[in-house]
């Protein structure tokens, strides 16, 4: 929630003004978001280990002749952090304006480990393109593919237990059609915007651990998988099935215990089994949970459960985490529609495409900022998000668990099969493998996209192996694999997109409401296509087609579950000099007006937690001497009530040309005239109003009042956060917007001004003039600056002017992040943007200590385990003893 949105809420907006200095502090907020690493969540005091791994890289591109070497010289490369892209980019990156070649990243660090017989994995959410990893000169990796995560195994002999380490990583986001997507970027919808864009995480563990997935050869397996194979009541029946490996060069007598805990971290239930498990072996257990009486998952009432897995070795925990999951379970019901836990879901699935990139910093968008992306797409409307062409981020998907928003997740790959390569079918199957794996303990993913999106030429051979790994990784009920209808139909896929009614099986209409407007493929233009800063006529004649649309979706039978409208936010193209434009929100997630159309659609009574609901109004009309003569109002209530110039204009119902959606919007004709303004209110501008109120039941349960904006005065400064707060890690960044406003805090949508930001403290600005960044010129009267926190947590102090104004001023604080950071410390002490997109991150003499610390710990917690692994080995001996002399 924006302060702004805030103090509206409470009624105070216009009556308290956030002119010139508004002190605001943000610090750590109630139900901040937790993320996962790896597909899990830490348990306190585990011998299981996570590190931040994003800080402390150095960077560079090109080709770099032995960059790979430990004794390399890269003292001039930039000093940036993780999640990263190649550059700092324009609002405009289109049509091939990024970098395409390869790059290096080099980071020193010493290993928190204190040797042993344990396992150090580093892990990468995922880097753009070809990659190779060397560490300490040693090549320990390499990598097909930019959307999918890979682990590194390292073992004692490269890496130097309690020493500095090198790691070097090359990355390459060329154009390649040997591996999915394949097609090359300037024929691409999208963009190959590169780097070591998502996050990385050292893992340590004991000798005795759950593997991780993207290391297990088991069909199936891996980690942890939950599954819920039956639902009656509120009692289910679960599956757990747990991998554990042993390191060691003994046998060890092993217990696995899964416990289901609540979202409160509450045992409902324990289940342990036992076995000896051999040297240097795994084995998948399969345990079967019955829970009674749980309170289950629905979108609309997104309650998560986990399972706490504990490995026991000698009565000691060797490892231990959570897993995240959801007690549901899915149908399709042919004409009776959708069925989530036995019941028809009881509404329209409607929603949004998603691409991944963000103004600025191309991919390399942090965890904070997946998760606001869908709270705004479910605070705005979305119950369902069709991920558009590839795995969005694992951030993306915990946030979709957690705010019941649907989605499809889907392989990489758009208008594109090589067909002459026959290792790129190899690797789309590999791809499919992976995307199980990572996705499978979510429950709101409802839709396995495997084939490749609108590629009709593919080999029927190969979707049909593609539908086939998904129901081999995940032998459950209620998984679907989804493609375009006739090639679904050619390979047996469970579920279809488009088609007709008369089809055997549920569809959902995967992309509408944009091909239609646009005039041809070459120029690109359409009515749904508008800049915020084109204005309110813009965007309402966007909305109004937006509405058409949601009229075409919502009488649909329920054999139909629903659509997703193309797209929700703003995107940047490889094949088309402008970037997509007809999104629900722009590339600064700032919302255009069908935004709120969307959001109407929510019934009035609807409640949800983490996002803002219930009666609501918005106003599509600025009051400005370019604003139309009809007042748009988009409410979920049954009645609106218009007052202008302090008369009553009337209580509208909606529109009925557009009554098949829930909530059409509310129209009202030839009620705004400027020249009224400058005839007859010229002196008391100060108090026109437009005011609309939503009844229910005749009565009053909502209003905004919008008023008319005078003589340019300041600049006003907004935290945009959503609740997400913001770590001291780095990479974390925020938005804090700076409207032009007047006396009375009214925002000049028509005002153009250059704002220069400024920040003091322990953060800096992503970007600078070079990329039009700061100073930025507002957009519809605002201008929006990417803070970003370093790696010392504290106080930070934005401040905007611009010539003649009074200038903004608001504070937040950043947070200790969530898991130790782990990066060598260097000799830099100040902090500012770079031109790749980092920061500057600083370390202390604290971080060195706290190193120590863990180097101490790990010793001896490895000096428990060998002793509980002897007394063990002891008590083996003697019962071959006792049973020799017998």
């Amino acid at each position: 929630m924006t302060i702004l949105s805030a103090l509206r809420k409470r009624g105070l907006a216009g009556c308290c003004l956030l002119l010139g200095i508004a002190s605001v502090t943000m610090g750590q907020p109630a139900g901040k978001p937790a993320y996962s690493a790896a597909g899990f969540y830490p348990v306190a005091n585990s011998p299981r280990k996570v590190f931040n791994f994003n800080p402390g890289w150095k960077f560079t591109k090109g080709n770099i002749p032995g960059a790979e070497q430990p004794g390399f010289d890269d003292t001039r490369w930039e000093q940036v952090a993780l999640p990263h892209g190649l550059e700092t980019l324009p609002e405009n990156a289109s049509g091939m304006r990024n970098y395409q070649g390869p790059a290096w990243y080099r980071k020193r660090f010493r290993s928190p480990s204190a040797g042993g017989a344990g396992k150090t994995v580093i892990y990468f959410e995922a880097v753009m393109g070809k990659s190779k990893v060397w560490l300490n000169g040693q090549p320990v990796a390499e990598h097909l593919g930019g959307y999918l995560p890979f682990a590194v195994e390292v073992d004692n002999a490269r890496l130097k237990a309690g020493q500095e380490n090198v790691i070097a990583v090359w990355a390459d986001n060329s154009n390649d059609a040997s591996y999915p997507p394949g097609k090359p970027q300037d024929n691409l919808d999208f963009t190959y915007l590169g780097g070591i864009y998502r996050d990385v995480y050292l893992i340590e563990t004991s000798p005795v651990h759950i593997t991780l997935p993207e290391l297990s050869k088991t069909i199936a397996g891996g980690g942890v998988m939950v599954a819920v194979e039956k639902i009656s009541g509120n009692n289910a029946e679960i599956e757990v099935r747990s991998e554990v490996e042993n390191t060691e060069v003994v046998n060890r007598k092993i217990t696995l215990r899964t416990i289901l805990e609540n979202e409160e971290g509450k045992e409902i239930l324990v289940k342990d089994t036992t076995l000896n498990l051999k040297a240097g072996a795994g084995f998948q257990f399969k345990q079967r949970l019955s829970a009674k009486n749980v309170h289950l998952w629905h979108p609309n009432d997104p309650y998560l459960h986990f399972i706490r897995t504990e490995v026991i070795v000698g009565g000691k925990v060797a490892d231990s985490f959570r897993t995240r999951f959801g007690i549901r379970t899915f149908e399709m019901r042919g004409d009776k529609g959708f069925y989530v836990n036995n019941r028809f879901i009881g509404e329209k699935l409607s929603g949004v495409n998603r691409h991944q990139d963000y103004v600025y910093v191309g991919n390399a968008l942090p965890n904070s900022g997946q998760w606001r992306d869908a709270q705004l797409l479910r605070e705005g409307g979305s119950n369902v998000v069709r991920a558009a062409h590839y795995p969005l981020d694992p951030a993306f998907m915990d946030a979709c668990d957690e705010l019941g928003l649907l989605v499809t997740t889907a392989v990489p790959g758009w208008q594109f099969y090589n067909d002459k390569d026959p290792r790129f079918a190899d690797r789309l199957c590999e791809d499919t493998r992976n995307l199980v794996r990572r996705d499978r303990n979510h429950p709101a993913v409802l839709l396995w996209e495997t084939a490749i999106n609108e590629t009709p030429w593919q080999p029927v051979s190969v979707m049909k192996k593609l539908h086939g790994i998904v129901h081999e990784e995940l032998p459950f009920p209620g998984v679907f694999t989804v493609a375009d209808v006739d090639e679904a139909k050619k390979a047996g896929f469970d579920f279809y997109y488009h088609g007709g009614m008369q089809e055997s099986k549920n569809s959902f209409t995967r992309e509408y409401g944009d091909g239609g407007e646009v005039d041809n493929f070459y120029s690109q233009n359409a009515m749904s296509r508008v800049k915020r800063e084109w204005g309110e006529a813009a965007m309402l004649q966007q909305a109004m087609i937006r509405a058409k649309g949601l009229t075409e979706i919502y009488p649909t039978p329920p054999k139909r579950i629903g659509a997703s409208v193309w797209c929700g936010i703003d995107h940047q193209r490889g094949y088309h000099p402008d970037p997509f434009w007809g999104g629900l929100l722009d590339v600064y997630r700032m919302p255009r007006y069908s935004y709120y159309l969307f959001k109407s659609q929510y019934n009035a009574d609807f409640k949800l937690k983490g996002i803002q609901s219930g009666p609501m109004v918005y106003v599509a009309h600025e009051i400005t001497q370019a604003s139309g003569k009809d007042v748009v109002v988009f409410s979920n209530c049954e009645q609106v009530r218009l007052t202008w110039l302090g008369k009553v204009v009337g209580a509208a119902s909606p529109d009925t040309a557009l009554h098949e959606m829930p909530h059409p919007p509310f129209i009202f004709k030839d009620v705004f005239d400027y020249h009224e303004i400058s005839a007859h209110w010229r002196n008391r501008t100060q108090e026109i109003e437009l005011v609309a109120e939503g009844l229910i039941g005749g009565k009053v349960v909502t209003r905004q009042v919008k008023r008319y904006p005078q003589r340019t005065t300041g600049i006003r400064l907004e935290i945009d956060s959503a609740g997400t707060g913001l770590q001291a890690d780095g990479s974390d960044f925020i938005p804090v917007r700076a409207s032009i406003v007047d006396n009375e805090g009214n925002v000049k949508v028509m005002a153009v001004e250059n704002i220069h930001f400024e920040v003091e403290g322990p953060a800096g600005i992503v970007g600078g003039a070079a990329n039009y960044a700061n100073p930025m010129k507002t957009q519809f009267g605002t201008a929006t600056a990417l803070i970003r926190a370093d790696t010392r947590a504290g106080v930070i102090k934005v401040k905007a002017h611009a010539n003649g104004l009074t200038p903004g001023e608001i504070i937040l604080n950043s947070t200790e992040p969530a898991y130790p950071l782990l990066f060598k410390q260097e000799t830099a002490s100040t902090v500012g943007s770079t031109g790749a997109g980092g920061m500057i991150t600083p370390t202390s003499n604290r971080q060195e200590a706290k190193a120590d610390i863990r180097v101490l710990e790990e010793k001896v917690k490895r000096l428990e385990l060998e002793v509980t692994s002897r007394d063990q080995d002891i008590m083996e001996l003697r019962s071959k003893v006792r049973n020799a002399g017998n």
